[in-house]
């Protein structure tokens, strides 16, 4: 099978990575701080102006982009599916992973190295356009992909007409349901999904409906 698979909010936890670092710098500035976890847009999940999450993003996104681990098994799961002979790639709308610019060449560079880091291998890394709500659904199509491994609400809904769908778990994408569309709350539960549907059990799979 061929299978895509995201980063943010995917391999990695990005949302916990904003909860863990945003409050006390938000705080500092407000004296309170109100977190919406049914929020995507993390700019929106803290309700702060977007000068001031430029400000805190500024000062954090190295530490995010380099040290960030994986999450749980994510490494381990990724290489099983290696193993069983399917086909890995990894597709992403980081910000700014996508330009031809110095910017976005160091980007793709922290990228790489990061799947490096954490022994995370693939056919191929593909960065798609972070302002285009559909540029993933057209690599899934180039691709022919089997399987989309995706947290974005927006993502999720797009592709959903055209690939199956396993939506990592998370408060913002608990509306995230249908047809061609399950759920997995951890690395474990991807491997069974997608297991599954490479033995044509899809019946045995948990239907996100």
């Amino acid at each position: 099978m061929k299978i895509g698979i995201d980063i943010d909010g995917v391999l990695t936890d990005i949302h916990g990575f904003h909860r863990r670092h945003a409050p006390e710098y938000f705080m500092r500035k407000y004296q309170r701080m109100t977190i919406d976890d049914s929020l995507y847009d993390v700019q929106e999940m803290f309700g702060c102006p977007p000068k001031e999450f430029r400000s805190y993003w500024k000062r954090h996104w190295i530490r995010y982009v380099i040290n960030e681990p994986a999450r749980k098994d994510a490494g381990q799961i990724v290489r099983k599916f290696l193993d069983d002979g399917h086909t890995i790639y990894i597709i992403s709308k980081r910000a700014y992973a996508y330009q031809k610019s110095i910017k976005g060449r160091l980007m793709r560079a922290f990228v790489r190295n990061w799947l490096y880091r954490n022994d995370i291998n693939y056919e191929e890394v593909i960065f798609c356009d972070h302002n285009a709500p559909e540029s993933k659904r057209a690599v899934c199509l180039e691709k022919d992909l089997d399987v989309m491994i995706d947290d974005d609400p927006e993502n999720i809904s797009v592709i959903a007409p055209v690939a199956k769908v396993i939506c990592y778990d998370a408060p913002y994408n608990r509306d995230c349901r249908g047809e061609n569309i399950l759920r997995a709350i951890d690395w474990n539960t991807v491997y069974m999904l997608v297991s599954n549907m490479d033995n044509n059990n899809e019946s045995d799979c948990f239907p996100n409906n």
